[in-house]
């Protein structure tokens, strides 16, 4: 695996997804690797799916003030890729005269991966491991990555958090899965209500070892945001179950939830695969406003093709799932619409 730290260590703009405590750790740790004491929030682009070409376009107006530009955990989908006019542009506007570097483990990073490399972009890639892991061996501080030991250095067990969250076993109790969770549900709080300063602090809060105690338990100032999440979210997954229905087309049963977003994105995505797996091949999850990134999700045996499908409508993803995003809200009068038009594609994909 490459090493980056040839990369001039300065305070860098940090383009990191904001919507799993992947994104959420590898900014952290690229943080505390570059000192960044200060939450600026002029350092930091929050990538949310849906609104992904737009955060690139903010970052492309801040390059100017950065050498370096580090960009974790995000999918080179197909929208971002013809963002500015022609394919690449925005993304050659932002490489173009800096040092940068991107980590990821999306199919949609390694299908362009020679195209970056050719703009001068450091790609670091594995299907493997979560941009956290990448980030915490490309700064040298391991190469035994998935070694059992409760007495790894911070940053690696942060990256062993983020790493266990984001390939997790469904059936396993290992307690970096349940930390992983207990961090995903102040994320998706912040991400109900597009809140990227709350994802700054906890950020911080993870960068100084202020959001985790001995124990690697919540400390009772993010516990709260916990607490408010596991309050609310039993009426959620009511009104998801509430709204599940179920269509067959070919051989497989198409699952349609409307969810709302406080369960955005893998709560109620995952929820929906677990609780119904019985029933259903193809899960899909629909998400209320604000939220306008959308997830499928088969079962993990599936050889549904749904990466290819989720490209075609725009998005991407890695495995057995990933997510498209629409330039609209879904709502109670074009609901019938979006789900007429997703069948239809899943029947394509089906033959």
């Amino acid at each position: 695996m490459e090493k980056v730290d040839s990369i001039t260590k300065m305070k860098p703009l940090i383009i990191a997804h904001a919507e799993d405590p992947d994104g959420i750790i590898a900014r952290a740790l690229k943080m505390r690797h570059y000192s960044m004491t200060a939450g600026n929030p002029d350092e930091h682009i929050f990538v949310r799916y849906d609104r992904i070409v737009e955060a690139f376009q903010e970052a492309a107006t801040q390059a100017d003030r950065y050498d370096t530009i580090f960009v974790g955990d995000v999918d080179l989908n197909p929208k971002l890729v013809q963002a500015g006019g022609s394919d690449f542009s925005l993304i050659e506007k932002l490489a173009k005269g800096r040092s940068m570097a991107w980590y990821d483990h999306h199919s949609g990073t390694l299908k362009h991966k020679e195209k970056l490399e050719q703009l001068g972009i450091n790609v670091i890639h594995h299907d493997n491991y979560c941009a956290a892991m990448l980030i915490d061996v490309a700064h040298g501080l391991s190469e035994r990555l998935l070694q059992r030991n409760q007495d790894d250095p911070y940053e690696k067990r942060l990256a062993k958090i983020a790493q266990a969250h984001d390939y997790k076993n469904n059936s396993s109790e290992h307690k970096n899965i349940k930390i992983g969770d207990e961090l995903e549900k102040i994320i998706s709080l912040a991400n109900e209500n597009l809140n990227y300063g709350l994802l700054l602090d906890l950020s911080c809060a993870l960068r100084d070892e202020k959001c985790l105690d001995e124990d690697f338990n919540l400390l009772p100032s993010w516990q709260q945001y916990a607490t408010e999440f596991d309050r609310r979210s039993g009426e959620a997954y009511q009104e998801l179950d509430n709204a599940v229905e179920i269509s067959t087309i070919e051989d497989n049963q198409v699952l349609f939830g409307y969810c709302s977003p406080l369960l955005s994105q893998k709560p109620g995505s995952f929820y929906l695969r677990k609780q119904y797996q019985d029933q259903a091949d193809i899960f899909v999850c629909l998400f209320k406003s604000p939220v306008r990134n959308h997830i499928i999700l088969t079962k993990e045996k599936s050889s549904f093709p749904v990466v290819p499908l989720l490209q075609s409508l725009g998005g991407g993803g890695r495995g057995n799932g990933g997510g498209f995003s629409l330039d609209f809200d879904i709502v109670p009068v074009n609901y019938t619409s979006v789900k007429e038009m997703l069948l239809s594609r899943i029947e394509q994909y089906s033959k």
